[in-house]
């Protein structure tokens, strides 16, 4: 293989494209260099100004491939991915351009299930979801945890004057249920729907705790709690 060292590489027809042919599924690959990422810059038909696409850095491990959309382009889309073609780092990605907000269909939210007791899985991560559903039946009391992840804070995912609703069912038993609840693993005061907290849970189906949670300043919390009985 040999290396060709130039500045500049420019066409010889008027208004003609430069090719660069690849050999069957090859790729034109731009070499990152000296520690640096690789950059692939366009410029400004002055060439004094130019925008560029960077490489992720190599502590990410990434070698992902997004596929360009293949729909028309529109006002008012946004660019996202349509469907995913393998996992993990190598996946390939088809963008589209699609809809943000668009709330005249069907709206679903997911429901991270957890085949367990609450008070067995108290820490309660956003990350995977609003809404947390426990199938095994409950046998004691418990205090949930509300944070983002096991290594980011809600505190650091939220900024002040944001709200979040977090929902958390529970497979009821008349002497388990949540008075309590810390925020990143601190405690809060909670203000109960009803003026009292929990004092029991219900004798069968399912117990829903609602709760609302208002950043006011960094990490302080106005929290509003419900608890629902279905028996």
């Amino acid at each position: 293989m040999s290396k060709v060292i130039v500045d500049e590489i420019q066409t010889d027809t008027t208004n003609g494209n430069v090719r660069v042919i690849p050999n069957g599924t090859g790729a034109l690959e731009v070499k990152g260099a000296g520690g640096d990422d690789a950059i692939l810059q366009l410029n400004c038909s002055a060439q004094s100004h130019g925008v560029k696409l960077k490489s992720p850095a190599h502590s990410a491990g990434q070698s992902y491939t997004m596929i360009l959309p293949d729909n028309q382009v529109a006002a008012d889309k946004v660019l996202k991915i349509k469907s995913i073609t393998g996992s993990g780092a190598t996946a390939v990605g088809q963008l589209e351009f699609g809809t943000v907000g668009d709330f005249s269909g069907l709206l679903k939210e997911g429901v991270n299930i957890t085949a367990g007791k609450l008070s067995d899985n108290t820490d309660i991560d956003l990350q995977n979801g609003m809404v947390h559903l426990f199938t095994t039946a409950e046998t004691t009391t418990s205090t949930p945890n509300i944070r983002f992840s096991s290594s980011t804070t809600l505190d650091s995912s939220m900024s002040v004057g944001e709200a979040i609703s977090v929902t958390i069912i529970t497979t009821a038993a008349a002497a388990a249920y949540s008075a309590q609840l810390t925020i990143d693993g601190a405690a809060v005061t909670e203000n109960w729907v009803g003026g009292s907290a929990p004092s029991d849970g219900g004798s069968s189906g399912v117990d829903i705790y609602a709760y609302t949670i208002i950043k006011t300043a960094s990490a302080t919390f106005t929290v509003i709690g419900n608890q629902s009985k279905t028996s």
